[in-house]
């Protein structure tokens, strides 16, 4: 089985879904052929993809969560989504329980649209309540950091997962560390280490770092395996990043196949599908 963790959609509808486009991103009428619902299934069984996280594309339709949960609705089967809270808004935890309750979401998701220096999104007295509303919800909390943010961010996160027993969370993209790095820990840093102490702290890879290392012509399995050795395989789980990061789906499937294969089958096993059901699969099991 094969779990994508970290798809990302945009529909062909932009009248039932109007972009909100906070980053100025085009109309949905200048994005060529999008990866719909429809289409994603459609890859996904030419890959050998069983089953897809939907994460919502937030650079496009902001804090608006319909498209990934009707997807979710119409394919409970084959999809699951995760909303994104605006979580310096006063009335983030009543949004966090709207998208879990009444539309279906198995997760939630934080990330700064604009660039800056303030960390309200994160871990302002708002944000603190959606995190402690997601928390009770017993559902996990995907986070994306920048490499503008990442140093600040581990900081909150670290400070979050130390004060909240039991929260789940997931880091995307390798936490944006610099993969460049080189022997022995490629880019593993003490902040890092630190959050892996916490059982319930996971991390994401997907095609943002291994597209990247890719293009330099780098072996990502090396670097991957560093991370399981911190993390263990079943705290470690892939995404494609599908409708944000370039490439052919099938390109990042392979990716991550080529990533994983110097680790043991069963180690493969939890990084593809094993963790991803572990944290999302709840209707699926």
């Amino acid at each position: 089985m094969i779990i994508d963790a970290h798809a990302h959609l945009i529909a062909d509808d932009d009248v039932a879904y109007p972009p909100a486009r906070p980053h100025g991103e085009p109309r949905l009428a200048e994005l060529h052929n999008p990866m719909t619902a429809e289409r994603l299934l459609t890859e996904m069984d030419r890959c050998g993809v069983d089953r897809a996280v939907l994460v919502q594309r937030g650079s496009i339709y902001g804090f608006d969560n319909r498209y990934v949960c009707d997807s979710a609705a119409r394919h409970p089967d084959r999809f699951a989504a995760v909303c994104a809270i605006d979580a310096a808004a006063s009335n983030s935890a009543e949004r966090v329980r709207f998208w879990v309750r009444e539309q279906g979401a198995l997760g939630i998701r934080f990330m700064q649209l604009m660039k800056g220096p303030d960390m309200a999104w994160l871990n302002s007295p708002a944000a603190l309540a959606a995190w402690a509303e997601a928390n009770r919800l017993g559902i996990p909390v995907c986070v994306h950091l920048f490499p503008w943010n990442r140093t600040a961010g581990l900081e909150a996160l670290l400070s979050i997962v130390s004060s909240l027993a039991g929260i789940r969370m997931v880091i995307d993209h390798l936490s944006n560390m610099d993969v460049f790095a080189g022997s022995p820990d490629h880019g593993v840093d003490p902040l890092l280490s630190s959050i892996a102490v916490h059982p319930g702290v996971h991390v994401k890879f997907t095609t943002i770092p291994l597209g990247k290392l890719h293009a330099a012509g780098i072996d990502a399995a090396p670097i991957l395996a560093r991370v399981v050795s911190l993390f263990g395989a079943q705290r470690v789980l892939w995404g494609s990043d599908i409708n944000q990061s370039p490439g052919a789906y099938d390109y990042m499937v392979e990716l991550a196949r080529q990533a994983t294969r110097g680790l043991s089958s069963e180690q493969q096993q939890w990084l593809m599908s094993g963790t991803a059901m572990a944290v999302y699969g709840t209707r699926w099991r």
